[in-house]
């Protein structure tokens, strides 16, 4: 335990070098990108801020989301009109209020006339190649003739999905997105997707095969070493679920090696969990059950060794993992949306 506070003091100084480095040195907006990622906000804000002073429209939409996340909502709403009026398209949507239930909802400056401008802003980055702009436009920008032909839809949708993710508009694959293409080319392009790290792609697949192969369950935990929280739940979720009902004191003593394996599984996920989400979920290795007297007690499934070396198994998988959210221009406006 104390090598683990250790090593949370080792990080906290680093946090804090970082603060200084980059209120130091000049930093790009990908780089504040990162750090926001990480849930770095603070140090994110100072590379935002200054970027944003000089008019960069893209770090005033970050400013403005990383306002919004950290409590700021009316200083948000300030930086994100002027992000728009400054030319980010993605800016603009949050400020449209029949997209963005915070308009009316917190009073903030919005305007429907945002979202034309938007479409033509979006149009004009895509014929550049930005995949992200393809992808907004397949949601959200006009639909053309050959939509509402059946026997056409899927094929020519599904085409300029490709078009999109290849260019670097992965969200336009993600499972369920309502972007109308045959489940086929969905999977194909987003096991493209896997193969280029992008770890919400990688839940995307496990969640559609809902099943529990190895292969599956190795779709969650790669997702989990690249940093990404779902794969931590739903690993959890997963091993949880696999749990037997325990009733009496007797029940544990009988508990064959295979289950008992799947508790320190679901013990295991719940601590790395707790790393993303700070909630203790580790109730699954404590019962309710009545003990050899007939009394009601509560009884660790596991033993006392067996949890710390499943703490410690966990502590050392956690001490070197980056937390990313793996979002990007075309995805974080989903934090300020209502």
């Amino acid at each position: 335990m104390e090598d683990y506070r250790m090593i949370q003091i080792v990080k906290w100084l680093i946090s804090c070098l970082v603060v200084f480095s980059y209120g130091s040195f000049a930093a790009t907006v990908d780089e504040g990108v990162d750090l926001f990622n990480q849930q770095k906000y603070k140090q994110a804000l100072l590379v935002f801020e200054p970027l944003a002073e000089k008019g960069d429209a893209r770090a005033m939409l970050w400013l403005g989301v990383t306002q919004f996340q950290t409590g700021e909502q009316f200083a948000a709403a300030s930086t994100l009109l002027q992000a728009a009026e400054a030319g980010s398209p993605w800016a603009m949507h949050l400020m449209v209020p029949s997209y963005n239930g915070n308009c009316a909802y917190l009073g903030w400056p919005c305007d429907e006339a945002w979202m034309d401008k938007a479409v033509d802003e979006w149009k004009k980055r895509a014929d550049e190649g930005d995949g992200k702009s393809m992808y907004a436009l397949l949601r959200w920008g006009d639909k053309p003739w050959w939509a509402y032909v059946p026997i056409l839809k899927k094929k020519k949708y599904g085409e300029l999905v490709e078009e999109a993710v290849k260019a670097g508009g992965y969200k336009a694959a993600s499972y369920n997105m309502y972007i109308p293409i045959e489940m086929k080319k969905n999977v194909e392009l987003l096991e493209y997707e896997a193969t280029q790290g992008y770890a919400p792609a990688m839940m995307d697949l496990y969640y559609i095969n809902d099943s529990s192969s190895v292969e599956n369950l190795d779709l969650a935990r790669q997702a989990l070493s690249l940093g990404y929280s779902s794969g931590a739940f739903s690993l959890l979720f997963y091993f949880s679920r696999e749990l037997p009902d325990i009733e009496t004191e007797s029940d544990i003593k009988k508990l064959s090696e295979d289950i008992k394996d799947k508790y320190k599984n679901a013990y295991y996920y719940s601590l790395v969990e707790k790393y993303f989400s700070g909630e203790d979920r580790t109730f699954y290795i404590k019962e309710k059950v009545v003990n050899d007297k007939g009394e009601e007690v509560y009884i660790n499934i596991l033993s006392d060794s067996e949890m710390k070396e499943v703490e410690s198994r966990a502590q050392e998988f956690v001490k070197d993992l980056t937390i990313n959210m793996f979002l990007d221009d075309s995805t974080v406006g989903a934090l300020v949306e209502r």
